[in-house]
């Protein structure tokens, strides 16, 4: 049999089977399929339940370093040189200045004055915290007003020289405000960014020739106390400190709309957004241009124990001040519906924690949010 005939008997198997449906459509279903994609606006779907505050960590790679006092927390930053020249090279020069030079970023309010310390307890920028060196500090080295971009302030010869030849006990400097402050703060660049904090030496060689040399901070960061825990209860998503809210949701709506309830473990959600239009923002501050916002699903809620979404199913959502306000949920309603969860209740927090003073309060009193939901009904056979 030759490849012509083939494909003829082919065609014609095809159109007998075809002609033998029952039903008005060629895959064999009464209804088209869009008949069954409905969206879905579902008032008094979503409840706020409460805030859960975590505690203050680091955040890896920041590109800022804070210091000041915002929402009840106090923040100091932390810098380190230790890649100076050796004793040896002391030895054979004279040292004429020393510099340090930090860039401004941001600044929230009003200047005011940052004091510069000396720190006496080593630390490392990836794990140290408040309470392990809200006091290892002594000796006034300096004090710079923020009202500069460029901010520069002198060090003395002679900590210079300390901490070359005691190497060991070069624990860096501690920037922090002193006196009454509040709701203010100030942002400076960090080493991980390309406006890096450095120190500048300038200093005359054995061939009296001047020279002008520069080391990198080799570790910087900021650390935060929680001041007034009681401004903190509020509806609130925040970055320090790291605070998300919960909120449960309620999907009798939905239910009362299919034909047979039982199918809703059936339903296929295409998209599932909570929307928090701009009368529900109280006040916000962001850092940056957007807050990225990450549903977490809560998988114990006596004790708070948060499950992320696997790497493909995260979903992320940006809050852009001139923009309504839509929160994407889709994987974790899904995995409500399917039985997969165990609760209806799910955390709404910033997917950079710890990084800086941003925030958004909500004010849920009079408008609540709703959930938007696109979804396919379960087909069913004869």
């Amino acid at each position: 049999m030759n490849k012509a005939k083939i494909i003829s008997l082919t065609i014609l198997l095809l159109l007998f089977i075809l002609s033998c449906s029952k039903k008005s459509n060629f895959i064999g279903f009464e209804e088209d399929i869009e008949d069954k994609i409905i969206t879905d606006t579902l008032t008094n779907s979503i409840n706020f339940k409460k805030s859960y505050k975590d505690s203050i960590s680091n955040y890896q790679g920041n590109t800022k370093l804070i210091v000041g006092k915002f929402n009840g927390v106090e923040v100091r930053s932390l810098l380190k040189f230790k890649n100076l020249p050796d004793s040896a090279w002391v030895d054979s020069t004279t040292i004429n200045s020393c510099e340090i030079i930090i860039i401004k970023k941001l600044l929230f309010d009003t200047d005011f004055d940052v004091n510069v310390y000396k720190v006496t307890l080593d630390w490392n920028e990836n794990s140290v915290n408040f309470d392990s060196l809200w006091n290892a500090y002594s000796n006034q080295l300096a004090q710079f007003n923020t009202s500069q971009d460029t901010i520069i302030f002198n060090i003395e010869i002679d900590t210079l020289k300390n901490w070359i030849e005691s190497d060991s006990t070069n624990f860096g400097i501690m920037l922090k405000f002193d006196g009454c402050l509040v709701n203010d703060f100030v942002e400076f660049y960090s080493s991980e960014s390309s406006n890096y904090p450095y120190l500048q030496i300038n200093y005359t060689d054995t061939t009296d020739t001047d020279t002008t040399k520069t080391y990198k901070a080799s570790e910087d960061t900021f650390i935060g106390n929680i001041t007034n825990c009681e401004i903190l209860d509020s509806t609130v998503i925040r970055n320090l400190p790291p605070t998300g809210i919960i909120v449960s949701f309620c999907l009798d709506s939905l239910i009362n709309k299919l034909e047979n309830p039982l199918d809703l473990s059936k339903i296929s959600v295409n998209k599932a957004e909570i929307i928090i239009n701009s009368t529900m923002i109280d006040s916000y501050f962001i850092s940056e241009s957007y807050l990225y916002i990450e549903p977490y699903y809560i998988c114990d809620t006596t004790y708070i124990t948060t499950e992320r979404l696997p790497l493909l199913e995260r979903e992320i959502s940006k809050f852009d001040p001139e923009d309504l306000f839509k929160i994407n949920i889709t994987a974790l309603l899904q995995r409500y519906l399917r039985e997969e969860g165990r609760n209806n209740q799910i955390m709404l927090k910033s997917t950079t924690e710890n990084k800086d003073f941003s925030f958004i309060k909500f004010t849920f009193e009079n408008e609540k949010p709703y959930l938007k939901i696109t979804y396919t009904k379960p087909i069913l056979k004869d």
